[in-house]
């Protein structure tokens, strides 16, 4: 059901709740119309007496009943108002209060007509139904009303109290106009049974569109998750075929690397050595000088793979102190994906080693992104605190957690690199997900 038809829906309850409230009035003013009228004209004719011999309690004041169900009347739709305006502020109690305060004026109502009238409280539960959010209220009210409806007949409340019936006021007129009256208020009351009866047909018919629009949305909505699903689980193979493409690369980097330099070289002194074995009984200069050329290209060897090591160096630890790069790592990455990192540290102080800096700063940055990537995270909180002769780094989430932690590429990669510094890692799942590393320090403060 689209816009325009729900509010074409809701303008057609407004007309017919409208024609209700008109109608009720109608049959009310009638009603009490007719008994205070006629008491005024038994007054002024002198026909008390008879009036009294046909019932057997004295009847309320002609104003009275006019005032009392009229003024009651127009109190109740000012409630009802009042409660649909308001209909999504108003609490629970305050919503039971408004229902009670309708039920007793509606009560008020038939009183002051001497239930010759209960089709009121048919636009009380026309009411209920359409402007108490509240299911606990409505159920509860409704069989109220409902109970008051089935007990608000003139035949069974004279039983208990006495009352005048609304034909007794009739006695005062002649046969046809006895019959006109009770046939007007008859068709009055019938045709307020029928727009209650339309109110709710359009009513019901207007939640079994929403109902179906609702399970529409529902199945798109399904269709939709199940095709993010088939999507994440071909991003998931995706990433990990990218990841297992950059392994191979660097793998395959690296054996260039000592291919180009340290093959190279150990093939030089490797035949280089063997010609020292010739010679060095023939000519021992010679054999110096040959070991001079060995250990020349040694060195350079040397300078080759240590070249080759640097590259492998987080660029951020070149041009900046470990916590400066820290910093300006977690920044770029709560830029790029709106995570909040909160990030305490006290190791300015600290003298770290080239290894342990790529060590701490790998951790960091693998702890982070794994936050995110796999646990979704909001908020990742990293402490670099130093206790005693130990680092103890802890980096903590609040996303989805892991309960069967199976470790990847990038926790063993933590893990290979934190055991080469002789610390420990831990980690769980149960809440977020937890690392605790603790790495020995080697050197201590600067001033050390």
């Amino acid at each position: 059901m689209n816009g325009r038809g729900i509010m074409e829906s809701n303008r057609n309850l407004n007309y017919i709740s409208l024609f209700m409230i008109f109608i009720n009035f109608t049959i009310i003013v009638f009603i009490s119309g007719i008994m205070a009228i006629t008491l005024y004209k038994i007054s002024l004719g002198f026909m008390a007496r008879d009036f009294l011999d046909q019932i057997t309690v004295i009847p309320w004041k002609p104003q009275n009943i006019t005032i009392v169900a009229i003024g009651a009347y127009i109190i109740l739709i000012a409630l009802i108002m009042l409660k649909k305006k308001y209909i999504d502020s108003f609490l629970k109690w305050q919503t039971a209060a408004l229902l009670l305060g309708e039920i007793f004026l509606s009560v008020a109502i038939m009183t002051a007509l001497n239930m010759s009238y209960n089709g009121i409280v048919l636009f009380i539960i026309a009411d209920l139904v359409t402007n108490t959010k509240d299911k606990g209220n409505k159920i509860i009210f409704l069989v109220l009303m409902i109970i008051i409806y089935m007990l608000s007949v003139y035949d069974f409340i004279s039983l208990k109290i006495k009352m005048v019936s609304f034909e007794s006021f009739l006695f005062y007129y002649n046969a046809n106009m006895r019959s006109y009256l009770m046939e007007l208020k008859s068709l009055l009351s019938t045709i307020n049974v029928i727009v209650f009866i339309v109110y709710m047909i359009v009513l019901i018919q207007d939640q079994m569109r929403e109902n179906e629009k609702i399970t529409s949305l529902n199945k798109k909505l399904n269709l939709a998750n199940e095709k993010l699903e088939v999507m994440n689980v071909q991003l998931k193979d995706y990433a990990a075929k990218i990841e297992s493409m950059a392994e191979t690369r660097e793998r395959n980097r690296l054996a260039r690397e000592i291919h180009d330099t340290l093959g190279h070289a150990l093939t030089g002194i490797s035949v280089g050595i063997d010609a020292c074995l010739t010679t060095i009984d023939i000519s021992t200069e010679t054999t110096k000088k040959q070991l001079n050329v060995i250990a020349e290209v040694a060195r350079q060897a040397i300078k080759d793979v240590r070249r080759s090591v640097k590259k492998l160096r987080p660029d951020a630890l070149e041009s900046s102190s470990l916590e400066d790069a820290l910093n300006n790592m977690i920044l770029q990455i709560s830029k790029a994906t709106k995570a909040k990192i909160f990030f305490n540290s006290n190791i300015k102080s600290l003298k770290f080693e080239h290894d342990e800096e790529d060590t701490i700063y790998r951790i960091v940055q693998e702890g982070i992104t794994n936050a995110i990537r796999h646990g979704h995270a909001t908020e990742i909180y990293t402490s670099m605190i130093r206790r005693y002769k130990q680092l103890n780094i802890t980096i903590s989430d609040n996303g989805g957690g892991c309960t069967n932690i199976k470790k990847g590429f990038g926790l063993k990669h933590i893990e290979e690199r934190v055991k080469l510094l002789n610390g420990t890692l831990e980690y769980e799942g149960s809440d977020g997900f937890l690392i605790t590393v603790n790495i020995p320090i080697r050197w201590g403060d600067e001033s050390d």
